[in-house]
């Protein structure tokens, strides 16, 4: 019992840690992507979205292999075997190395074809897609030479040290935008090259950390055959299912540059940032309490796993019901006072992707409990159809003369499909008490939902959304009522105490 109280503690210093980083990165960020839109220009944003996107769609093995790097070594953490947990290191670096090459060169000639026979980039602009391009697949294979050093700040749960090194991240692109109003070359072409030398010095910075602090990453690149045949088939498996989703997400991107043109990608790269923002709010207790998740199982602690797969689920969709409906109520005000000059669109694909966030809160616990037993191969091959499924249905919709728009309900539509996937293979695996999930949804979530729905239809009914100084009167009036509702109806007597516990622990009151 008090090595749980020590672990829920651990999640609830790293989750403040967390928090206290994503509000820097969060108003960093926002600003920053105001002065890049009023410096590139609506066109120049388009198209460093679109060509992010393209290199984006080369991140499937990558992604596949940082989930497979943390899983491993948060494993090898939970079970004590430190010598098992620097092989695994060692052979995890080697394997990086070599893809952080071969991906370089492999993007370089796909890319480049993609772009310039596929995409549709306005003339003139070719060549600074091009350098936008280039800078995007140098910094792509610097971060794959980072997934593990990355997945042992995680897994140590050392998440101070991920949330100053994601602040610095920000401050210097902060700069970067600055640096941009002065620039004696094409901005675009800077703007990138700029990017490519920042992800220099956060890598730099990300090693020397590791090196010092970690035992296992001192040991030297080698390739131990056990455990490369070993973490192939879970690569081999998550790849698979990585691959759908970056088709699903890229591809997106792709449709919308191929049927509407780069103002329209435009838009979707605002709505990604607003997105983001929600995320990284929600990201923040999920990133604290992964680790937990993986590590619950490695010990065998069924009751255990059971407990935060239910709680960590509930408590990161209360934290998106506090963020999520302020935004969609007033999203025109939002995107008015944030923005320059709004991209048509931009309202409409910020709130359906801030509603397919909504779904993301309840996937992701349980999608951490799955890839902690490793086997994960019907889930990979189930989410790959309905992935794929997904893209086809989206490419139909707007072959039919749809509006944009459409490709995001389907996307909201799919990410049910695989929340109930999850469910079923939660049950399977791990004995997932779904009867005490599904309650949990009944007494704490629709409740929820519906009387933030009702709190925000009144607010809206009588006094509106069209001034900023409105959004701030609806926020602080949301937040008044519904925080209460939570504390009350939302959370246990236990949980309840265990927050007072936190708060006069940290306050140091008796």
């Amino acid at each position: 019992m008090e090595g749980q109280q020590t672990s829920n503690r651990l999640i609830a210093k790293n989750t403040v840690m967390l928090y206290i980083r994503m509000i820097v990165v969060m108003l960093v960020t926002l600003y920053t992507s105001r002065l890049v839109l009023a410096v590139l220009g609506v066109v120049d944003y388009g198209i460093y979205s679109v060509v992010g996107g393209l290199v984006g769609m080369f991140t499937i093995l990558s992604g596949s292999l940082s989930v497979s790097t943390s899983r491993y070594l948060t494993y090898e953490l939970g079970r004590g075997d430190f010598a098992q947990l620097k092989k695994t290191f060692a052979t995890v670096s080697a394997i990086h190395i070599i893809l952080a090459v071969a991906m370089f060169i492999i993007c370089e000639i796909l890319a480049m074809w993609f772009l310039n026979t596929q995409l549709n980039i306005p003339a003139g602009r070719m060549r600074a897609a091009e350098w936008a391009l280039h800078c995007s697949i140098a910094c792509f294979s610097l971060s794959l030479l980072t997934v593990p050093y990355n997945a042992s700040v995680i897994s140590h749960e050392k998440m101070t040290t991920f949330a100053y090194l994601s602040i610095l991240d920000v401050v210097i692109k902060l700069l970067i935008v600055f640096l941009l109003y002065i620039s004696p070359i094409d901005k675009l072409i800077f703007y990138a090259i700029l990017g490519f030398i920042t992800a220099i010095i956060y890598q730099a910075i990300f090693f020397i950390y590791c090196w010092v602090k970690f035992p296992e990453s001192k040991t030297l690149p080698a390739i131990d055959r056990r455990i490369v045949k070993e973490i192939s088939m879970f690569v081999g498996w998550t790849f698979l299912g990585n691959a759908a989703v970056v088709l699903k997400d890229e591809g997106v991107v792709m449709l919308l540059n191929i049927f509407f043109g780069p103002v329209v990608n435009a838009a979707q790269g605002i709505a990604m940032q607003v997105n983001g923002v929600v995320t990284r709010f929600i990201s923040g207790f999920m990133t604290a309490v992964q680790p937990q998740i993986t590590k619950s199982y490695a010990q065998d602690e069924a009751t255990r796993l059971n407990d935060l797969l239910v709680k960590s689920t509930k408590f990161s969709f209360f934290l998106t019901v506090i963020l999520i409906f302020p935004i969609i109520c007033n999203t025109r005000t939002l995107l008015d006072v944030w923005l320059v000059e709004v991209p048509d669109h931009a309202v409409s694909f910020s709130n359906l992707i801030l509603v397919y966030t909504f779904i993301d809160c309840f996937t992701t616990p349980l999608y951490t409990a799955v890839l902690a037993t490793s086997r994960i191969r019907v889930y990979e091959i189930v989410l790959t159809v309905l992935y794929f499924l997904n893209v086809v249905c989206s490419y139909l919709a707007l072959k039919m003369g749809m509006a944009p728009e459409s490709v995001f309900a389907l996307a909201i539509l799919f990410k049910f499909l695989v929340l109930v996937l999850l469910l079923q293979q939660s049950k399977r695996l791990i004995n997932f008490d779904t009867r005490r999930y599904f309650r949990m949804f009944l007494v704490r979530v629709i409740p929820l939902l519906a009387f933030g729905g009702l709190v925000s239809l009144v607010y809206l009914t009588f006094v509106g959304n069209d001034t900023f100084l409105k959004f701030i009167g609806f926020s602080l009036a949301f937040e008044a009522v519904t925080l209460p509702f939570i504390w009350k109806a939302g959370l246990t007597v236990a949980e309840r105490q265990f927050v007072k516990n936190i708060v006069k622990e940290r306050l140091h009151l008796k």
